[in-house]
């Protein structure tokens, strides 16, 4: 369009420059040394047709490639690809007989741009919304799952109980003993994870393994002390350290030897079995030189009940 525009000012120059030629043609043909009026008025028809026909080419060609863009155009919205639109028409300029239709197509590719953003818009909210709700899904049966495994789990060591628990493999020696005490503690684990479910079948069969646990303990705790005490007495009688189990439900252990009549004597040895006697839950640990003497050295240890859950590091 600007093309043809300086082409329509060209011819207008000329015009004017043939109208002062023919008044005083020396003054436009200063290259001639004859110049006459034919003379300018034939180079004026020639430049002026050549003019017209470079004009009309132009325009022909201009047309042509707006008219190439108008379809570029239409095809870019057949395929969806909108925001392609407005560069293919961006060369038909105000003024070009196709820039109405340009400027339509773009407003088209723009409405049809939003509808499109808004479809990919409710596609991905509903892809999300379906991906949320196949999580809780899962979510649920995965809880639905462990609360029946958990239920199973929890009848089933209620069952073992009810039916009985030979306890008698669980002596003889410390690490038989101390295997009775960690299954309390397996125990205990199972009931603290149960507190965390609100669901009541879970709830109501925690309850009933805690207090059963609890008895157990309450039966099973003396008995380990008094079987760790013979066991032990038998180890130190070779030492001359006699060892016994005293007190309600055996919770002090005693020791008598002449080694401890040394106070460090007495503080090294209960040093190394402090740890283990907590496990035991005994209450004190008494230190005499010698058998029946009434003065004793005592440490205090775990000074709860028996039937307290069973949870190591503590």
């Amino acid at each position: 369009m600007i093309l043809v525009l300086i082409l329509f000012a060209l011819l207008f120059l000329i015009f004017i420059a043939f109208i002062v030629g023919m008044v005083k043609p020396q003054l436009i043909m200063k290259w001639s040394k004859n110049p006459t009026r034919l003379k300018l008025f034939g180079i004026w028809i020639i430049t002026t047709i050549g003019l017209w026909i470079l004009a009309i080419v132009v325009i022909i060609s201009s047309d042509d490639y707006n008219t190439s863009g108008i379809t570029k155009a239409e095809n870019f919205i057949k395929e969806g690809q909108y925001e392609l639109v407005e560069s293919s028409l961006s060369q038909i300029e105000a003024g070009d007989s196709l820039y109405s239709k340009a400027q339509n197509l773009i407003k088209q590719a723009d409405s049809l741009k939003i509808l499109q953003q808004n479809a990919e818009r409710v596609a991905n909210e509903k892809e999300a919304e379906n991906k949320r709700i196949a999580s809780e899904i899962a979510l649920k049966k995965e809880i639905e799952s462990k609360v029946n495994s958990q239920i199973e789990q929890l009848k089933r060591e209620i069952a073992s109980i009810d039916k009985g628990i030979d306890f008698s493999t669980y002596r003889g020696r410390i690490d038989a003993l101390q295997m009775e005490i960690i299954l309390f503690g397996s125990w205990a684990k199972l009931i603290e994870e149960n507190e965390e479910f609100e669901n009541s079948e879970i709830q109501r069969l925690n309850k009933i393994l805690k207090s059963k646990v609890a008895n157990i303990q309450v039966k099973e705790f003396p008995i380990l002390r008094k079987e760790y005490a013979k066991v032990v007495a038998a180890k130190m009688w070779e030492n001359d350290i006699d060892v016994y189990s005293s007190g309600s439900s055996n919770k002090n252990l005693n020791f008598s030897g002449g080694v401890f009549a040394a106070n460090k004597n007495k503080q090294d040895f209960h040093n190394q079995l402090h740890e283990i006697l907590t496990m035991f839950r005994f209450n004190q640990a008494r230190y005499r030189w010698y058998k029946g003497a009434d003065e004793y050295t005592y440490w205090t240890m775990y000074e709860g009940k028996d039937s307290e859950p069973v949870t190591f590091g503590n």
